[in-house]
Formats: C-alpha cells, structure tokens, sequence
C-alpha cells in the first residue's frame, strides 16, 4: 500500500456529530465504523494457523537456526518501519520461519503511530518475487494506529494476492462500536473487507467516541453477510439484515427504530454519508425540530436517503410505510412502493400504488391512487392513475382527481376527470353516479351535497339491503346533476339526454337477471321514501332486454321490442312486476350456452305482456294475444293466444292451436310444447301429417316413400330430440289404403322403428302373393297384442295372440316374423310357438312355420309336427316340407331341431 494511501486512510474519519436531523444518521456512523475495521485489516496484512484452509502439508523439518528472545527491528533513516519479537524463532532449510508468542509492530510514515499483532504462534513462508504467505494462530490480536482491535484464532495473509483470511470467529471493536463475525477475508488489492457469516455490529451512543454526541443509546445491526468495498465508497449488508436503534432515556418524545431489510447498502462521498440504500421492512422515525412540528415515521423495503448536514430529501422504494402526525393528533399514515419527500416543503411525490388514511374522531379518510403529491402543509391531494378516496360512506374514483382537504384532514371537495365515479350510502338506500368528469362538494359535517357528472353519465340507485333490492341505474349522454338533503336521502336528478333505465340484480343471487329498459322516452316515478322505483314509461322504440348472471342451458337472454312499454315495479325491492307491450310486440329469446338443438327463440303477437319473478328478477311468463306465433330453429307453433311460462319453459298454445318443423305438422284441441327438454303434448283429436314416409325416417311399414304418412289419436307425446312420436288412445297410422292400428303407437325416426301394443291391427293392402307360380296382389290382414317394425331388417314382428290372413290362409300362433323385400313385399314368415297354419282342405299344427315366397314352400317342425289334408290323408314327423306349387311332401324323422325317430304317414285312396 503506497505511503499516499496510508495517510488517506489515517486522516480518514466520519463526521458523526453533525445534526442529527434523523435517528437514520446513526446507522451512518456506524457503517463508516465498519469502513475503518476493513481499514484495519489492510494495514495488518495478518493471517492464520497450521490447520487452516490452504496451509502447506509439505515444509522442511530440518532446522537452520533457533534463536530464544529473537528480536529485530527495521528503520529507515530516523524512522522505525516495523518491529518484531518473539520467545523462540527457529529457521528451516526451505527458509521458512516459525516463530512463538510473536509480537509485530508496523509503524507509519512517521514513526509515531503503529499498527500491532499478537498470536501464540506464526510461520512465515517465504515465495518468488519477495512474497510470502503468514500464518498466525492461538490467540490473535490486531489493533491497529485508528484505535481498531480485532480478536480472533486464527489469521492468514498473502502478500502476492494481498488477501487475508480468518476462518473462525472474528471480533473486533473501536471505541463505542463492537462487534463479530464468522469468517472474513480482506483484500487490501481491491479495498475489500468480506464478513462471511453471522455479522452483529454495536454502537453506543453514551461515553466517549464518534457517536458521544449522538441523541441515541445503542445502536445494533446484524446481518447473514457484509461486503466493503472502499474504492467504491459503500458497504453491503445481506440477508436477514436487522438494525435496531434504541433512544435516550432522557428523549421521551423518542421512540425505538427497528430497521428490517434483505438488503443494505451504505454509500459513502468525501469521507460524508451522501446515501444510504437500505431492502426489506425499513422503519426511520423522524424527530419534530420544533414545538408545532410532526413525528414522521417511515417504513419501506428499500430506502434512499441523501444527506448533507442535514436531511432534504429521502427517497424510500418498496413496501414504503409513512406515519405521521402532529403532537397529539391523529396520525396520517402513507403506504406506497416508492417515495421521495421533500422536508422543506412537506410535500410527498408517491409512485407505484399509493394509499394515504387520515383520521379523525375515530373516522377514516382513505385515498389511494398509482401516484400522487401529497402537500402536508396546505391540504391539497393530486391523484394520478386509479385513483380512489373514501370517507366514511362516500367513495369516489377516477383516472385522476385533485381534492381539497379541511384542516381536520376530511374531504372538502375532489374534482375527478376520466372515468369518473361516486358513491354515497345513506340509511336507506346508495346512490351512485358517475361520467367523464365530475365535481362533487361536502359540507362541515361530512355529508355529501352537490355530486354533477359531466359527459356520458350515469346515476345509479341502490337501496340498503342490496341482497334483496335491485340496483336501478339511469344513463344519459350529456349530464346528470343530483342534489341531496340533509338527511341523505336524494332530492333531484336531472338527466340531460335520452335515458336508459338499468336493473342490475341482488348481489349474491348467482340465479337472478339484470334488466334494461330503453327508448326514446322514459320516465321514472320513485316512491315517496326516495329509494324504491314505483312505474317506468318507456315510449318510442322501446326495448326491454333481460339478462341473466349465470350462463346454463335453461337460462336466455331476452329482448322485447314494442312502440311503448309501461312497467309496474314491486313495492319494494326496485324490482320489475310487469310490463304491458302496446302495438305489434316481438320477444326473442337467444341461449346463454348454445347446443346442436337449441336455438333463438321468437314470440310475436299484436299485445304481449311479460310477468317478472321478483327473486331471479327474470321473465316469467309471457302472454300473447293476437295472431300469436312461437318459433325455434325449424319448429314453428301458432295460435290466437300463446302463453309462455319460464319455470318449465313450456309454450301452451290455445285457440286452433298448429305445430310444424320440416318434417310434420300436427294439431290438436291444446299443445304443450316443452322447449326445455324438447317434448310436445298434444291433447283432443290429434292429428299429424309426415310429408311423406321418407320423413318418418323409414320407421313405418308402408312402401311409398314419396307419399304422405297420416296419424290420429287421442293424445300425443313428440320427444323432439330423439324423434319419437307416442300416440295413445286409438292410435292409426296409414297411407293410401295401408295401416297400422293400436291403443298406443311408438314412431322412433332414428332408428326408423315403429311399436304398437294394445290392439294390435295392420293392414298391408298391396302386399303380392305367388300362387302357382302366378304372381297377385293380395292384401295381408294381421292382429296380435303387440307389433314391431324394423326398417334396416324389413321386419315385421308380432307378438301374443297373433292371427295372420292372406287370402284363404291364415296363420295363428305366439308370434310371427314377416321379412319384406325392398318392394315391401312378402318375402317370408316365420312363426313360433303353438302353430297352426290353415287353408282350404289343409291344416298343419306344429312348433315352427316358415313360409318362404319365393318357390311357394312351407317348413313345419314339431314334436311332432302334423298335416291333415282332406284329400291326400295325413302325415307327421319332426319336421314336414310341403312344395305348395307341386302338391309334394317331405317328411323327416330327425332335424337339429326335433328328434322324434318315427314318421307316419296315412294315406286316403280314391275310388275308381
């Protein structure tokens, strides 16, 4: 270190008694301590024992020479430059040194003062360039020419890197400060000093010393790490930083500072504290300088602070927490993420979210903004970005607002620009407006008196009880000016412009609906106590347009258009009752949550009325007179009068009431038309009309495709979605002259099914029938209990007490299975269970028939299976073939099916 340096550092000292306008000053003064220790350390050029990191494992053990009382001492000229003793000094052939209870002394420039060292034991190791390496261990002690001791076990110094090292538990002090550490190393090079691990620092300010002066008792700051760096001019504190500043005993206006922080960097110019950057949970107290001053009190995550003699700006980043106050007033407390406060005018700049609480008799004013100046002194607020304030039950906000404060630090009067809004709560109802701009103003006693919103505005009503009253809000685009009485509750509101009528529903009804009524005129009438809606006329193009809050499948969105509209309200609650439509009325209704079957909804009719249910707030019933027609995708229903109700939204049509899609068209005495589950009821001569049997999916037995399908009964269920037609009650489905007859017709379009049950009767008219090998239409005639039909088979089964006819056969049994060709023509029957099979002169009896069109064959099996024929004799086996064409017989004693082992046959022999 050059001799220039060494005197730099001697003359090096911190002003500590100037003012200390904030207990802030003493952290100063304590972190410039923490300078002159690394101080020390450059000047000792110290290090540890033989067991320590980076100690050699190989040195020579041959002695050279050993000198008990060894002594030396080196001067230039009249100067002393360095002393050394110790007890024992022994010299080893790699000329390195051991020396015990060795006592160095290193002098300065003018021999008057000295740095000292102490340690049971030192080797010296010498290296190429005269450098060296030296250990010192047992008992280290270092004081150094600036009154700095520092206490450790062991200490390492090299001299090519100018580093040394402790590893061990270091402490040290000067004068009024103390304090340990785990570990150092400094590097006089860099004019670095590196407390490793658990770093604690004292101060105190009584006695003697730097800070003998100081309006503190004791100062302590700990931390996880420290790092000086002196070309630089600060010092780091990291991790866990914690400074706790303890005040007089005789200041009993002081108060404790505790000062937390991740991080903590003191920055230090021409030998002053210039700035101070503290991280992490910053507490500063700021004493009064006179009798009518304010205690400040400041809290952030990171804090600047410039300071010269005296404090004039302190800038504070992160987490900032400011409270102050005048002498035995209520506190003003500021919280922010950056500040900067100018004392001279008591004035604060605040940045990146800003909330400021005044209080007075027990009643807070709260202002919060992104930014904002606060001027202390004159009252004046100016918010920038989000701002919002509040005092007691009025709330105002706006993109920014400049308001004025009463010298008790309530709301005067704010005047808000951009996205302005207000809001005042009285006993019985909340009124809020807002606009562009507006301008609201507060008497002496904190009630709210003029509120003007300027531009595009809105006024809103909000009774108390907002769970269970409508929040009502009307708009204009000019202006709205509300004036109220002393009691809070609303006098006037004037609105310039078209109004609109908004009902927003409950808070917490998650089920309910908000409303808004428009047109080109509209008047509301309020009940006398000033809170409730009592009727609304809307006249003009007017609008009503229903909303529900929760998106699902049963809810919609409506819209009803109508030249006027006059709407009751419920007594309480400003909730809707009912609203009248005059003139040609449209209602559509459009799904909250869209689906492949679920589409727009649309009522017209010449007068319509709408009912409301006062918990959801939504449409409950609509009533349409007059040429009334309902509608959704290509399902089409109208009659004189159409009632729709929302609970089940069902459509109940009355007065020749008709339903239609693309496919069919039906009508009855009354239609239920279930939209909801997609279901329709029909009640009193039902009559359907298919356009044709391509539309019925194919699920009827009737072979024109082109040609229309006709149903009747009593009473018909149409399940839309799975395209099912039940018809109960003398049930007939038919086209041209075939049909199908029973108490109940099940029509499955998708699957092209048809089911019958009660009854059962069909008629295939042109069904052909090959009879020695001439074909002919012949008409199938068929009963049984139930009847099914299949259009992928071309199947047509009946079941129980089944009775079929063709001609002059006739087949009876359990049950029957008809196969028809692509014609619809018989192609084969298939009959189970208790068989018999007549026609003239013939009878079989058997377990299974099959008749089989094609080469006019019929198949018997049984046990056994029998044919009586008048003519020919009898026969009976287990299973008979009889060629219809051919008049010729088979008869088989064993099948797959039947083994009876015997066959007989009788024959009947002519006469000649």
């Amino acid at each position: 270190m050059s001799d220039k340096q060494e005197k730099k550092i001697q003359n090096f000292q911190l002003r500590a008694r100037m003012p200390l306008i904030i207990r802030v000053a003493a952290v100063f003064a304590l972190a410039a301590t923490i300078i002159a220790i690394g101080i020390g350390f450059y000047r000792s050029r110290n290090n540890q024992e033989f067991r320590m990191k980076g100690y050699p494992t190989e040195l020579s053990k041959d002695v050279v020479a050993q000198v008990n009382g060894y002594e030396r001492r080196e001067t230039d000229g009249d100067v002393v430059k360095y002393y050394i003793k110790a007890d024992k000094a022994t010299t080893f052939t790699d000329n390195h040194q051991e020396l015990e209870n060795v006592f160095l002394q290193v002098f300065g420039e003018t021999g008057e003062t000295s740095d000292q060292i102490k340690a049971q034991k030192a080797v010296y190791i010498p290296a190429e360039n005269k450098n060296f390496t030296a250990y010192f261990a047992g008992d280290v002690n270092v004081e150094t020419r600036d009154g700095l001791k520092v206490k450790t076990e062991q200490l390492t110094y090299n001299k090519e890197t100018e580093i040394a090292n402790a590893d061990e538990l270091i402490e040290f002090s000067r004068e009024n400060v103390t304090g340990k550490s785990f570990g150092a190393i400094v590097k006089t090079k860099e004019k670095t000093l590196e407390l490793l691990r658990d770093v604690e620092i004292i101060a105190n300010g009584q006695g003697t010393g730097e800070f003998a002066n100081s309006n503190f008792q004791q100062a302590r700051i700990a931390a996880r790490h420290a790092f000086l760096n002196q070309a630089d001019g600060k010092i780091d504190f990291n991790q866990s930083v914690n400074i706790n500043i303890t005040p007089n005993e005789s200041d009993a206006s002081s108060q404790p500072t505790d000062i937390k922080s991740d991080r903590a960097t003191a920055f230090f110019v021409n030998k002053e504290i210039k700035k101070i950057d503290l991280n992490g949970n910053v507490d500063v107290y700021q004493k009064p300088t006179s009798a009518n001053a304010k205690w400040t009190k400041t809290r952030a995550n990171r804090a600047v602070a410039n300071i010269n003699k005296e404090l004039k700006q302190l800038e504070l980043f992160e987490n900032v927490f400011i409270e102050t106050a005048s002498n035995g007033a209520k506190p003003t407390q500021i919280k922010t993420n950056y500040a900067i406060y100018e004392k001279d005018s008591d004035k604060f700049e605040l940045k990146n979210g800003v909330e400021i609480v005044t209080a007075q008799d027990n009643k807070q004013t709260i202002i919060k903004s992104s930014e904002a100046i606060y001027e202390q002194a004159n009252g004046k607020v100016f918010l920038y970005g989000a701002a919002e304030i509040t005092q007691g039950v009025d709330f105002l906000k706006g993109d920014n607002v400049t308001a004025e404060l009463f010298p008790n630090k309530k709301l005067k009067n704010a005047f808000v620009k951009g996205n302005a809004y207000l809001k005042q709560t009285a006993p019985e109802r909340t009124t809020e407006i807002s606009g562009d701009e507006l301008n609201a103003f507060w008497g002496d006693n904190q009630q709210l008196q003029i509120a003007n919103a300027l531009g595009a505005s809105n006024a809103v009503l909000i009774p108390a009880k907002s769970d269970e009253y409508t929040k009502v809000t009307l708009s204009a685009p000019n202006a709205i000016k509300l004036n109220f009485n002393g009691a809070g509750l609303l006098e006037q509101m004037q609105t310039e412009g078209r109004t609109t009528v908004a009902m927003t529903a409950p808070t917490g009804k998650i089920d309910a609906s908000n409303k808004r009524l428009t047109a080109d005129t509209v008047k509301t009438l309020l009940n006398a106590n000033g809170k409730d809606l009592a009727k609304a006329e809307a006249v003009g193009n007017a609008e009503l347009f229903v909303e529900p809050l929760r998106n699902s499948a049963e809810n919609y969105r409506t819209t009803v258009n109508a030249p006027r509209f006059d709407c009751d309200f419920f007594e309480t609650g400003n909730s809707a009752k009912n609203c009248s439509a005059t003139g040609k009325a449209k209602a559509v209704r459009v799904p909250t949550i869209t689906g492949e079957n679920r589409g727009n909804q649309t009522l017209i009719s010449d007068r319509m009325n709408a009912s409301f249910n006062q918990q959801s707030q939504d449409i409950q019933q609509f009533d349409a007179v007059g040429n009334a027609k309902f509608s959704e995708l290509d399902r089409n229903g109208t009659a004189n009068q159409i009632t729709f109700t929302a609970s089940d939204e069902t459509v109940r049509l009355r007065g020749e009431p008709l339903v239609s899609d693309s496919r069919a068209r039906a009508k009855a005495n009354e239609i239920d038309w279930d939209t909801r589950n997609e279901k329709s009821f029909l009640r009193g001569k039902v009559s359907t009309t298919y356009i044709s049997q391509k539309q019925t999916g194919g699920a009827t037995p009737f072979a024109e495709s082109n040609s229309p399908v006709f149903i009747t009964s009593d009473a018909a269920e149409f399940q839309h979605q799975a395209e099912t037609g039940i018809y109960t009650g003398n049930a007939r489905a038919w086209q041209e002259n075939n049909y199908v007859r029973a108490d109940r017709l099940v029509l499955q379009q998708k699957q092209g099914q048809l089911y019958g049950e009660g009854a059962v009767q069909s008629l295939l008219y042109d069904a052909k029938r090959k009879e020695n090998g001439k074909e002919s239409n012949v008409p199938v005639y068929a009963q049984s209990q139930k009847i099914y039909y299949f259009k992928d088979k071309n199947l047509l089964r009946y079941e129980t007490d089944v009775d079929i006819r063709q001609g002059t056969d006739r087949i009876v049994a359990g049950v029957a299975n008809v196969y028809l060709t692509d014609k619809n023509e018989v192609a084969q029957t298939v009959a189970e269970r208790d068989v018999v099979v007549t026609s003239p002169n013939r009878k079989a009896v058997g377990d299974y028939a099959q008749y089989v069109a094609a080469d006019e064959s019929i198949v018997l099996r049984g046990n056994p299976a029998r044919i009586d024929d008048s003519e020919s004799g009898s026969t009976q086996g287990a299973q008979v073939t009889v060629f219809l064409k051919t008049n010729r017989v088979i008869n088989e004693s064993k099948t797959n099916q039947t083994n009876t082992g015997r066959i007989r046959t009788v024959y009947k022999v002519k006469k000649q």
